[in-house]
């Protein structure tokens, strides 16, 4: 049966290139998306799209069909990682590509770094950008609040990034040399562990407070942070619940008919308890409206800073 979701998101009626333009998004992912039985499902959708159809219709604008197509690969699988756009004719254009360059502008994702009041690091990222370009500017951040007696870790409105550097900036507060708390998983390599990492910078430890705030729009690699250090008892959750993205994708697909497709072809898994966050986010330990979030994390790390130091009766 046609679903719903597809009717709600492309026109019943498509032109050949459009259904041809379903046709190989089904094999693809039937292929390569990282949940087996999800890609058949998938894919059946996206076919059935196709042959039921009405063949007599125009083409729609390219962009249009584009995130058209990107709202019902998303609606069917529950999966915010799927993304399509027209194929970029000069090399360097597509949306990957400009992400990165945008990171020259943007800090490389590190939007803010302080010491609030009682000696309480404040680090805020936004985006986590490559590693080479990164690396000199997360240095530079975790140098400056070496000295403190607890952190305060923001990763609110960070939509994602490059795992290469959030496992990195994970690493950063567990212990050296300590088995590593996840696997990847993909349809093409299957299971492996994920090693430690290189730490390029001073690691902050496992002794002092952290606190890691997120919101509703903490998507993708921040809450492979968030998610990690939850489940090691390493950090208290400050905010609202993520948006659930714990898929991964590759560099985009070119189509013979002229669009890109990302697929989502691997997924971070908790060897502690196999899960991830995928479409149910990180819950927080402490529920914080936006405008209360630091204040509440401050209070929380000064209550643990308080019980550290309390003398032993």
């Amino acid at each position: 049966m046609l679903s719903l979701l597809l009717l709600a998101s492309l026109p019943s009626a498509l032109c050949a290139n459009e259904r041809a333009t379903l046709e190989e998004t089904a094999a693809r992912i039937e292929h390569a998306y990282v949940i087996e039985a999800e890609a058949q499902r998938i894919a059946g959708e996206l076919r059935a799209l196709s042959a039921n159809a009405d063949h007599a219709g125009e083409c729609m604008a390219r962009e249009e069909f584009a995130r058209a197509l990107t709202r019902t690969l998303r609606d069917v699988s529950g999966d915010g990682h799927f993304y399509i756009e027209v194929e970029k004719r000069s090399e360097g254009d597509d949306w990957i590509t400009s992400w990165r360059a945008s990171g020259f502008k943007r800090g490389q994702g590190i939007t803010r770094v302080e010491i609030l009041d009682g000696n309480i690091g404040y680090i805020r990222i936004r985006s986590f950008y490559e590693l080479e370009a990164a690396y000199p500017h997360l240095r530079g951040a975790f140098d400056m609040v070496a000295s403190t007696d607890a952190l305060i870790l923001d990763l609110r409105s960070n939509g994602g990034g490059s795992s290469q550097t959030t496992w990195p900036v994970q690493w950063t507060f567990l212990e050296p040399g300590s088995p590593s708390p996840m696997t990847m998983q993909s349809r093409l390599e299957g299971t492996k562990p994920r090693e430690e990492p290189p730490v390029l910078w001073e690691r902050y430890g496992t002794e002092r407070p952290l606190a890691i705030l997120i919101d509703h729009n903490t998507f993708s690699a921040p809450e492979a942070v968030a998610f990690t250090l939850q489940l090691a008892g390493r950090a208290t959750i400050v905010g609202e619940r993520s948006g659930g993205g714990a898929h991964m994708l590759d560099d985009g697909d070119d189509l013979t008919t002229g669009f890109t497709l990302y697929t989502p072809t691997s997924r971070p898994l908790s060897v502690a308890t196999g899960s991830n966050w995928e479409g149910v986010g990180v819950g927080p330990d402490i529920a914080a409206e936006p405008e209360e979030a630091i204040g509440r994390a401050a209070e929380a790390l000064r209550k643990q800073l308080a019980r550290l130091t309390a003398p032993v009766e």
